[in-house]
């Protein structure tokens, strides 16, 4: 069964399965008053001998239809469930002053990138092999609420190019 448009309108999921805390519901419809529609998010498709061409290419304009999302060149995703789904881990620390904070500071920035290579694991999102293995780019798209100025793009267009969601 198809989801039923209402507070997402996403081809792929229902809104039955965003949390039921007011907050989540609230943070899809202000991020899709704010851009003006619903989140676009496009990862770049693993490409080999087998792949097969698609209809639509990189950069088209968003999808109307299932049937439009499955024909395009980017692997499409439309709601925040794609983004908030992939497994995270937030570590807060605190710290006894300004001093032992900057350090702290200094000792992790260096372990980020590692640690984000180290966890990456996600070579596939709906079902397509992807041509990236870090989930970051579907993670910040899935809450990105710039307006269409603020992305670089003309209103209505699509905002192409794959990783980074038409960022700079």
């Amino acid at each position: 069964a198809r989801p039923t448009p209402g507070l997402s309108d996403s081809l792929f999921v229902p809104d039955e399965i965003i949390n039921p805390a007011p907050r989540f519901a609230a943070l899809v419809k202000n991020i899709k008053r704010r851009r003006g529609s619903k989140v676009d998010i496009r990862v770049p498709r693993y490409r080999d001998e087998k792949t097969p061409d698609a209809a639509r290419p990189v950069g088209c304009p968003p999808p109307a239809t299932l049937e439009e999302a499955l024909e395009m060149d980017e692997v499409y995703m439309d709601a925040m469930a794609f983004g908030m789904g992939c497994c995270c881990l937030q570590v807060t620390f605190q710290a006894r002053d300004l001093s032992e904070s900057r350090h702290l500071y200094d000792q992790l920035a260096v372990l980020g990138p590692i640690m984000l290579a180290l966890t990456a694991a996600t070579p596939i999102a709906r079902g397509v092999l992807l041509d990236t293995d870090v989930r970051w780019d579907i993670i910040a798209q899935s809450v990105d609420d710039r307006t269409p100025a603020e992305r670089g793009v003309a209103a209505g267009g699509g905002e192409g190019g794959g990783e980074g969601g038409g960022e700079d």
